[in-house]
């Protein structure tokens, strides 16, 4: 027999710590509670202001409504909230925040200051909490508003501590939110700075497009459907904006819900979304935009979880159906991009001539000058040293080619890569390793791009990479890396690569990860068309790398099949 164990009550610290575990997860969940309180206050003006990622310290200002000095010490009780009355008001929640925990568990996880005026006050309060004990409110100069302000987050729950990213990492997943929750809110503006510097500012909009535009990029105006949701049956409405067919991009992050205003995770919502999509997509690729539905608060549970990300459908069916029916309206109200040729070239980004054939069967003699930035390797079908000959491309993005004895398909993006990043490794011990650019060009950003460019500019200047800002939005690349040949450079798609990699920053092995992400972004894409003598000068230069097998992230350049194989593929082995 055990002996049975003596039941008894826990005490507040450990009560008030545990709590702060479910709800604080990491900085990007301080700022998750504090910009809703300061959404629910009506504030037109919000301020997140970190120091270390948020480690160290998180300040959020607005211009909302204010607390009083005797609002104060409620406001960090344990469910002590202005937004509930009864227990039914739980099933009806119209607001952001509405568990009145959410200060206090804050205060749990750290040292935290509260500063709010309201508008018909002379002065300001000012309270502080930490753990369970609290000052009480004093006089503060303050403007009409709330400020909180939070520092040496976990530092009263050390072990959560160590479960913290890199300053990096935690910022970037402040900036990601914030930017995301801006398009929910377009009349809000929204700044974030870091470690004492501005990072990015985003105006109060009137049309939600230009919200869309500084969030997703400037072609986002042109390429965003609005959401044509209104069935004027369904109790759910159905709004927002979403990418045209052949607009998709290669992942699901830009896939943003908002439900009753809250920005939610929702796997429901994605797979109507999806569902819609249907036919008008490519596998792999996945639509983008904002999907807002709003419904009566009875019909969605909003208590699922204590960070409030997640929410239940009464009626899911419904839901789901109402999304997939709005979204398909809108994407069948455009011509589609799939009945003819050149939309689909437009929709992959290809650019054609006017006297140009349709590449798909074309058969064009090279042109002077053609071939890859930097070849010189003249024109010719078979390449002496083995007899390769090259067929041509298939999709646009496999290079066909044979020795006699077997037939080879070559990765043209893969290839290339290798191509770049072996020059790039080769020149990184140069003395000079920038070389800088005749015409320095000029780049838009996204929010979180700018917040992760100023996380790795310093990284990328090591590299030769130097960007400095040039307006508002607008970064200018004055150099890249000397002794590689690039046929574009994409900063954004290096800026999204770095700021999702959680590797160490340091070491040679960074250095090559760094490199390979250059080269990834500089080098010939899939469903891009090249010449014959192109695609000749593609193959010759792989053959002469040192490891011309794979790419620098590990895929393989090219598949050989031989006789047999082909043989055995027709039933003839």
């Amino acid at each position: 027999m055990h002996a049975v164990e003596e039941i008894l009550p826990l005490d507040e610290a450990t009560i008030a710590q545990i709590a702060a575990g479910e709800v604080i997860e990491r900085p990007v969940s301080v700022v998750k509670e504090l910009v809703e309180n300061s959404l629910d206050a009506g504030a037109t003006v919000i301020s997140v202001d970190l120091v270390d990622g948020g480690r160290s310290a998180i300040a959020v200002i607005d211009d909302g409504r204010g607390m009083g000095a005797g609002d104060l010490p409620f406001a960090l009780m344990r469910h002590a909230t202005s937004k509930l009355r009864i227990a039914d008001d739980l099933f009806a929640v119209r607001t952001l925040g509405f568990r009145g925990e959410g200060l206090a568990s804050i205060a749990a996880a750290g040292r935290l200051e509260i500063i709010s005026r309201r508008r018909g006050d002379e002065f300001g309060a000012r309270v502080e909490a930490s753990g369970t004990s609290e000052s009480a409110p004093t006089v503060a100069p303050a403007p009409p508003g709330t400020k909180v302000t939070v520092r040496d987050l976990f530092a009263l729950v050390p072990a959560r501590r160590e479960f913290l990213k890199s300053a990096r990492a935690e910022f970037a997943r402040v900036a990601a939110f914030l930017s995301q929750l801006s398009l929910g809110w377009p009349s809000v503006a929204f700044h974030l700075r870091h470690d004492g510097r501005e990072v990015w500012a985003l105006p109060a909009a009137v049309d939600p497009v230009d919200r869309l535009e500084s969030v997703f990029g400037r072609d986002a105006r042109g390429t965003l459907l609005a959401i044509d949701g209104d069935s004027g049956i369904a109790r759910e409405k159905v709004s927002g904006y979403i990418s045209a067919p052949g607009r998709d991009r290669p992942h699901r992050n830009h896939q943003v819900f908002f439900v009753n205003g809250r920005l939610v995770r929702s796997s429901a919502l994605g797979a109507s979304w999806l569902a819609a999509y249907g036919s008008f997509g490519m596998t792999g690729r996945y639509p983008y935009g904002v999907v807002r539905v709003d419904l009566p608060p009875e019909d969605v549970d909003v208590n699922v979880h204590p960070t409030k990300s997640e929410v239940r459908f009464r009626f899911g069916k419904a839901v789901f159906d109402a999304v997939r029916a709005a979204v398909s309206r809108s994407l069948r109200s455009v011509e589609p991009v799939r009945s003819a040729t050149a939309p689909i070239l437009s929709a992959l980004g290809i650019e054609r001539s006017s006297g140009d054939t349709d590449f798909f069967d074309r058969d064009r003699q090279p042109a002077e000058g053609d071939g890859l930035p930097g070849s010189t390797q003249p024109f010719a079908h078979d390449l002496s040293a083995e007899k390769i000959r090259i067929f041509g491309q298939i999709d646009q993005t496999y290079i066909a080619a044979s020795d006699g004895a077997d037939l080879m398909l070559i990765d043209q993006h893969a290839a290339h890569e290798r191509i770049a990043f072996e020059a790039l490794l080769a020149g990184s011990g140069a003395a000079e390793v920038a070389a800088p650019m005749l015409f320095a060009t000029v780049v838009e950003l996204t929010p979180d791009r700018a917040a992760a460019l100023h996380e790795v500019r310093a990284e990328l200047s090591a590299i030769g990479v130097e960007v400095e800002q040039f307006g508002e939005n607008a970064y200018r690349i004055r150099s890249l890396p000397a002794g590689y040949e690039k046929r574009r450079f994409d900063l954004s798609g290096v800026l999204d690569d770095l700021a999702a990699d959680d590797a160490p920053r340091e070491g040679a092995g960074h250095r090559t990860r760094l490199l390979a992400t250059i080269a990834c972004h500089s080098v010939v894409r899939a469903h891009e068309p090249l010449a014959l003598q192109e695609q000749v000068a593609l193959v010759q230069r792989l053959r002469a790398c040192r490891d011309p097998h794979t790419c620098p992230h590990g895929r393989p350049t090219m598949l050989r099949l031989d006789a047999a194989t082909l043989a055995k593929a027709f039933k003839r082995a």
